[in-house]
């Protein structure tokens, strides 16, 4: 017994020693020699960043190249394989003068002599996007727009103060898209300070454009109003996925994996359109829907509407022709965040997913009450379409003011 105590204490004792061992780093080697420093270093700069390229000296006990630079009072440290010459710096704030001091280092975690360099950064991105931000009133509150050309992994922020006084968050919109817009909803048409500022991935941050702005009334209609309106041409329901599920309220996601929406019957060629009854004259500011996403199979993906239309009408001719009766108000085209290929998602796209797909229309479409959806387009190009969800926003006839 006393043998077996031993050595289960042995074990432990050995396991503790070896994990300490294990945590802890020691150099390749102990030799003391210096290794001898880079030399004709050049520097190329970029928005927000810099490339430095050098030569390393034939020395063989040289592990990696380390540059050091202090940046918004952090010491920045970036490493480089002793077998490649060049060394990318990124996350500069500003266009100012940096000192960039760089050294080969041993085995033995001995460092070179250092070698200075002066760099000059040009413009950060999110400097940049911040100089092409548009804050404007929109319906139900604010939008802005942004410009991101270098496609810079960004934050953008839009906030406002609060009925006591304090600035609070609206949407905070993660992108790197080369363009798009942002906006917060649900603000009632009375003066109200918005701002929007931008945050970078090393949390560089710009400072903040304000604006008093009058939101714009609008409501989300009544869903429970709309109306199936069956004209001649309109596409069939297909597998019992009928239209009125997509005025249900409830949003497909992988937790109503199984709900169904609308579905047309295929083999009836492009493109295909559908009609229906919002249940009241209305100015429309904003139109939403939710694509199918239960999977990366479906989502962006398969049958989901990539292009369509959106026509209005007060009166449509009884013939199902798109003729003088009907006016179009919206050319719509659903534009993958990512970029990704078809089968691969990001969080973003999964956020739209969550979200639905927003589309606003121009200020200067009639009233309308009845609303054809021309689909021209699937993600896959599938003869037939689904769609989950729909949703409208804007104002009844009655409730505008000139």
């Amino acid at each position: 017994m006393k043998t077996y105590i031993y050595l289960l204490f042995f074990i432990f004792v050995w396991l503790v020693t070896a994990c300490q061992e294990e945590n802890e780093r020691y150099p390749f080697s102990s030799d003391p020699t210096v290794p001898k420093p880079i030399s004709d270093i050049k520097a190329e700069s970029f928005p927000g960043s810099v490339k430095l390229t050098y030569k390393i000296p034939d020395d063989n006990i040289i592990s990696y190249v380390k540059a050091e630079c202090w940046i918004n009072g952090v010491l920045r440290e970036i490493k480089a394989s002793s077998y490649h010459n060049t060394l990318i710096i990124s996350g500069f704030p500003d266009t100012a003068s940096y000192d960039i001091y760089m050294y080969t280092v041993s085995r033995s975690e001995v460092y070179s002599e250092a070698k200075t360099i002066q760099v000059e950064p040009l413009t950060p991105p999110f400097l940049e996007v911040y100089e092409t931000l548009e804050l404007f009133q929109d319906f139900g509150g604010a939008t802005v727009s942004f410009e991101n050309p270098n496609e810079a992994d960004l934050a953008i922020s839009l906030i406002y103060v609060d009925s006591l006084g304090f600035w609070d968050i609206a949407e905070t919109y993660y992108t790197r898209k080369k363009e798009g817009s942002i906006s917060a909803r649900g603000f009632d048409p009375v003066q109200t300070r918005f701002g929007v500022y931008i945050r970078d991935r090393w949390n560089n941050m710009t400072d903040t454009l304000v604006k008093d702005l009058v939101p714009i009334f609008e409501k989300q209609l009544d869903r429970t109003k709309f109306r199936e309106v069956r004209l001649p041409g309109d596409q069939e329901a297909a597998w019992g996925w009928t239209m009125p599920h997509i005025w249900d309220g409830v949003i497909v996601n992988n937790i109503n994996p199984d709900k169904p929406g609308f579905h047309t019957a295929p083999g009836l060629g492009w493109p295909h359109w559908f009609t229906f009854d919002l249940g009241v004259e209305a100015k429309l500011s904003r139109y939403k829907f939710w694509q199918r996403g239960a999977s990366p199979y479906v989502s962006f993906n398969d049958r989901n509407i990539k292009k369509f239309e959106i026509w209005g009408s007060l009166n449509p001719s009884l013939n199902g022709e798109f003729d003088e009766s009907w006016t179009l108000l919206l050319e719509g085209e659903v534009i993958k965040p990512s970029g990704l290929p078809l089968g691969e998602l990001s969080d973003e796209d999964v956020a739209e997913i969550v979200n639905g797909s927003e589309f606003i229309f121009s200020p200067n479409i009639p009233i309308t009450r009845y609303i054809r959806i021309k689909v021209l387009e699937t993600w896959t190009g599938a003869d037939s379409f689904y769609i989950m969800q729909v949703a409208f926003w804007g104002a009844e006839a009655s409730e505008l003011t000139d």
